[in-house]
């Protein structure tokens, strides 16, 4: 059921190829809008002549519109009038044979667009227009910001001249998602726009030029490129000031209504006592044509000897009360006013004359010309300050001073009404308001002050970034600061951060892109919250060192221990930035050296291998399991250590879990050294059980797996996996890995 009267109407102009395409686009909108009214009307080519265009769009609240772009400044003629600029490209007969095409088009630019007769408060998506959002052509230069901005201010002009008081061009995204905000969500336009899933947040906005009161908003694909989203809006735009297609209220109907409001269009207008129409009864008086009247209630009917009347009484003098003549009253204004847009931002400001958020503005816009007063108040309900005025919108800061002294902290809440002219009723509205002057609080960081965390930005993969967890006591940006040992800032950044922890991490590079240089540096992160309260910022020490990377080995897992051909050595390695003393051990998993293969050796920058086979350095060889080569190394300001990881076993085991219970369901993956002539098997050792065995399923050439269920007998302790098979020679291969099970 159609939620909404809201007038839709989407246009699909002459386009030549990409015409069937956009036209599958509008039919997907239509699909869209139709769920929430049934006042949705497709224009498309051939048939989408300006004539056609502007009849269909007269009186519209959304406007959808997909075609050709045609935006100043571009590389075409210019025309100071706009004339084929910032419009729409649509079907005319430019060959004169009597036929619309969809290879036919015509610009009709600002002129044009000033004579749609929208709606108050319409809205216009601008969909997959060159131009519009500030891009340029495909395949044209890409614009400068400078000169997108100008495309994205001249677009819009056009239709707020016609009426719009909002629009959007999006170059990639279709409207739906935009028509579903519009009909189900209560917000802002500007917040609508910036919900949207292709939101880049890299947003800019700009006071309009072509449209003065009007806000030019980008949100290109990346900083200074990608000119493909915009909005042109006011503030107080809202979504229910589209959608809730109440019109003008302050209208004359063209009727009399009853009850309602009329004025005494001719001189001396008979005011009598009775319903009757009788000019002559006793009693009667008259009124001065110009006098304001409200009409209660209908006397007589029309007879054939005698006129109707009305029940009436003054507006502006209590004591007239009486009957007139219908035919001596025209209608006026009879409806109530509507208050169809508020808008106080994020509602939170902190009057501590600090220059940021000091006062809060609130803002709307009424059906019609009221006159307003905008009160607000403190939780205990009393009034803190009044303000008044009138017009269809009002706009209207407070600066949280009472006496000329701040308010405390706290909740307040503001209120505002709206009486038009004709006194038809009264528009209220309102909402709440935070008083914040508290300034938020690191609370915790990780690593702390005390902890100096190395960075080594080489892109290779190992602390490449800096990482900190910095706990708040409230959501505010959290500014980042990195200074080097001279306290000089190389660079600094804002991120967002929530009430409790947040994750920043700095990838070891200046504000110019560029990796600093090796040494010792500080990062301070200060917290400052929505409406500018700073708190104090917490530092902590980090040293950076390019000097070592890539530590890394060809393989992840062989197997030296049988002695056979394969799988007999890996590769290790690391990179030197610079010359180096070096030392490089093979360490254990308890961290105990079992091999050293360089002790404090003089080694130049580059790269240096060593090809390993997984012996001791006394040429025996160490049993299964899992080694580290470890290298340090120094220049003789900085030292740092980096290790690699590497498995010497037939079989790597690696269970889905290892919190092993009886009658846990596990996946367990076995990794081969060596080419295998046979299927694995996997055994499994349960205390206080017969050992049981399955076949596991081969998933390449060196990897197999196998799900099992662990048996629910048995006792607790610890569970062997051990996985089986024989490599291409016939020799058995075979490893053991424990956990335990409880």
């Amino acid at each position: 059921m159609p939620i909404s009267t809201a007038k839709v109407v989407i246009i699909v102009g002459a386009t030549h190829s990409v015409t069937p395409t956009y036209r599958a686009d509008a039919d997907s909108a239509y699909a869209e809008a139709i769920k929430y009214t049934s006042k949705v009307t497709k224009v498309y080519s051939p048939n989408a002549t300006w004539s056609r265009v502007k009849a269909a769009v007269a009186g519209a609240n959304i406007v959808i519109y997909f075609g050709h772009g045609n935006g100043w400044p571009s590389p075409y003629t210019y025309d100071p009038n706009y004339t084929t600029k910032d419009g729409m490209g649509l079907n005319a007969d430019l060959n004169g044979d009597g036929k619309l095409s969809d290879y036919e088009n015509k610009y009709y630019g600002e002129p044009y667009m000033a004579q749609l007769g929208l709606a108050p408060n319409a809205l216009v998506i601008l969909s997959h227009l060159c131009y519009a959002s500030g891009n340029s052509e495909p395949g044209g230069a890409a614009p400068s910001i400078s000169v997108a901005h100008q495309r994205i201010d001249n677009y819009a002009a056009g239709f707020i001249n016609g009426g719009a008081r909002a629009v959007i061009a999006d170059g990639h995204m279709g409207p739906e998602s935009y028509i579903r905000s519009l009909f189900t969500t209560s917000q802002t336009i500007l917040g609508m726009w910036r919900a949207q899933p292709n939101y880049h947040a890299h947003e800019v906005s700009f006071a309009s030029t072509r449209s003065p009161g009007y806000t030019d908003y980008s949100d290109p694909d990346g900083a200074t490129s990608g000119f493909y989203r915009s909005l042109v809006t006011k503030p107080t735009m809202t979504t229910g000031a589209v959608t809730n297609a109440v019109g003008d209220t302050g209208l004359d109907p063209a009727t009399l209504v009853v009850p309602g409001r009329g004025l005494v269009q001719v001189p001396d207008a008979p005011l009598m006592a009775t319903a009757a129409a009788d000019a002559d009864a006793p009693g009667t008086i008259t009124l001065p044509a110009g006098t304001r009247l409200k009409l209660l209630a209908n006397g007589v009917p029309p007879t054939p000897d005698s006129p109707a009347t009305i029940l009436v009484e003054g507006l502006d003098d209590a004591s007239i009360s009486g009957y007139v003549l219908r035919a001596d009253v025209a209608p006026k204004d009879s409806r109530a006013p509507v208050l169809i847009a508020i808008d106080a931002g994020a509602a939170r400001f902190s009057p501590n004359d600090d220059g940021v958020s000091d006062a809060q503005t609130v803002a709307g816009v009424f059906s019609e010309v009221v006159a307003w007063t905008v009160r607000f108040r403190d939780a205990g309900g009393n009034i803190l300050d009044t303000q008044t005025g009138s017009g269809r919108e009002f706009s209207v800061p407070w600066d949280g001073l009472v006496d000329g002294i701040a308010v405390p902290d706290g909740a307040y809440s503001w209120t505002v009404s709206g009486i038009d002219a004709w006194q038809n009723g009264t528009a209220t509205g309102g909402g709440p308001l935070v008083v914040d002057t508290t300034s938020p609080i690191v609370t915790a960081l990780v690593p702390d002050a005390a902890t100096t965390s190395v960075l080594s930005p080489n892109a290779d993969g190992v602390s490449d970034t800096a990482a900190t967890q910095v706990t708040l006591s409230e959501a505010a940006t959290i500014v980042v600061r990195v200074a080097d040992a001279t306290n000089t800032t190389v660079r600094s950044f804002s991120v967002a951060g929530v009430a409790g922890a947040n994750g920043v991490l700095w990838d070891g590079r200046t504000n110019a892109g560029t990796i600093v240089p090796d040494g010792g540096y500080t990062i301070r992160f200060t917290p400052r919250d929505a409406v500018g309260n700073i708190g104090s910022g917490v530092t902590r020490p980090l040293t950076v060192v390019s000097l070592l990377g890539f530590v890394n080995s060809s393989v992840a897992l062989f197997y030296p221990q049988d002695l056979d051909r394969f799988a007999p050595t890996t590769s290790l390695s690391f990179r030197l930035a610079r010359p180096a003393t070096v030392t490089w051990t093979i360490r254990n998993e308890a961290n105990v050296v079992v091999a050293t293969h360089l002790q404090d050796a003089s080694i130049g920058a580059g790269t240096q291998t060593w090809v390993w086979n997984g012996r001791r350095d006394d040429g025996t060889m160490l049993p299964g399991g899992v080694y580290f080569s470890y290298v340090t190394a120094s220049d003789g300001v900085v030292t740092i250590s980096q290790r690699r990881g590497v498995e010497m076993n037939a079989f790597s085991i690696r269970p889905s879990t290892t919190a092993l219970h009886r009658g846990t369901r596990l996946t367990v993956t076995a990794t081969f050294a060596e080419p295998l002539s046979t299927a694995t098997r996997l055994y499994v050792y349960q205390p206080g059980l017969a050992t049981w065995s399955v076949l596991m399923t081969k998933i390449d050439s060196r990897h197999s797996k196998a799900t099992i269920t662990l048996k629910t007998g048995g006792s607790t302790g610890t569970v062997t996996f051990k996985v089986y098979a024989k490599d291409y020679d016939g020799r058995v291969q075979a490893t053991k890995r424990s956990f335990a099970l409880t």
